[in-house]
């Protein structure tokens, strides 16, 4: 089943000019959809979104980027379960595409890996990084948990819970790392991670 656009015309209408997406975040999502889908569905997507490759460091229009995701679940979805488990792929993707780049490298170097509560409480800074708009806040809890909370982020839950998981295993949380997502709104949601 296609992504919903629907869906995808009310996340746009909740951007704004100002609201930006670095360039590596598309080039993950393109990246991904040339390793399973292949090249030319790469080349039918750029021209279906009107874009060419992104600059890794540049930053580009959120709208551009969620036009280029829900783009890609569609093209990825044959290869995944369901539409929210593309989401959740794409998602990890830019996980790998973060911690390729110069920032996420110098970022897990200063913020190390194996303790994941460490780790996640420089959320707030890595997404300022990121993305230009929302909050996103890391609330710790006892044990092997934590709380993330989006505001003002209009990117889709599922995913979210792609990349906060990717993101929890690469710094030591281990393959039975779990997040489950709750939406709040469709700018709003709240996460519980557990390794």
């Amino acid at each position: 089943m296609p992504s919903d656009k629907s869906e995808l015309a009310q996340r746009i209408a909740l951007t704004r000019p100002e609201h930006t997406v670095r360039g590596f975040i598309f080039n993950s999502i393109l990246t991904l959809v040339a390793q399973q889908a292949g090249s030319e569905a790469v080349a039918r997507l750029q021209e279906l979104v009107k874009m060419k490759r992104p600059i890794d460091f540049f930053s580009y229009p959120a709208a551009d980027f969620l036009r280029l995701l829900y783009a890609a679940v569609d093209v990825l979805e044959p290869f995944h379960a369901s539409a929210d488990d593309a989401f959740r792929a794409c998602g990890a993707a830019t996980v790998s595409g973060f911690f390729e780049s110069h920032v996420g490298n110098t970022l897990t170097r200063l913020v190390g890996r194996g303790d994941p509560k460490r780790a996640f409480s420089s959320t707030s800074t890595v997404y300022q990084t990121l993305v230009s708009y929302g909050s996103h806040d890391c609330e710790l809890m006892d044990g092997r948990r934590l709380k993330i909370v989006f505001r003002g982020d209009m990117q889709p839950m599922r995913f979210h819970e792609g990349s906060l998981r990717a993101a929890l295993v690469a710094v030591g949380g281990g393959e039975r790392s779990a997040v489950e997502g709750t939406a709040c709104a469709l700018d709003h949601s709240e996460f519980l991670l557990q390794w």
